[in-house]
């Protein structure tokens, strides 16, 4: 029941800094960005292991949404830091670690070029979805989503390792 209930909190977190975006509601949505991430790290037994994932994932994250803005693949709204992927996103990448340990934990399980195949199909819908709903400007190009595709092929994967190693206590 808990793998529903984290799916669902990454899904509506994503609709909320969406909106949050696009309608001036981004301090609400990093709220309960905030909240969620709160409530996964009460329910769950291994809070050193999820910061420790979700740590480096929001480094990847950081340096990814970065790079893809910095080389114009995609400019992204709201609040950063010079230059840098704004906060919103941030706060995604975090709560997408948390679900590597509960709903999309059947990927540890998996080799790991089915999650390179589901970040190169996912990655550019979730993103070309986010821009559509005025989160982000986008210029649907193919070179530009075969960046994207390229960027998730290669960072859900090595989250999902890093995610199981980090179960395994193996050192990163």
């Amino acid at each position: 029941m808990y793998r529903l209930v984290n799916a669902i909190g990454f899904q509506t977190a994503w609709w909320a800094c969406i909106a949050g975006v696009g309608h001036g509601l981004e301090v609400p949505a990093l709220a309960y960005c905030t909240v969620l991430a709160a409530a996964h790290l009460l329910y769950i037994d291994k809070r050193k292991q999820e910061l420790q994932l979700a740590a480096v994932a929001l480094f990847i994250g950081i340096v990814v949404d970065t790079a893809l803005q910095s080389i114009s693949v995609i400019d992204f709204y709201g609040w950063a830091l010079w230059g840098m992927s704004p906060f919103w996103l941030w706060a995604l990448w975090v709560l997408f670690a948390m679900t590597l340990n509960a709903s999309l934990a059947f990927l540890k399980d998996q080799p790991l070029w089915l999650s390179g195949a589901a970040g190169l199909l996912f990655g550019p819908l979730t993103y070309y979805a986010g821009a559509q709903l005025g989160a982000a400007s986008f210029d649907a190009s193919v070179i530009h989503g075969l960046a994207l595709a390229l960027a998730w092929m290669l960072a859900l994967p090595v989250m999902v390792m890093v995610a199981t190693r980090i179960s395994a206590n193996v050192a990163i």
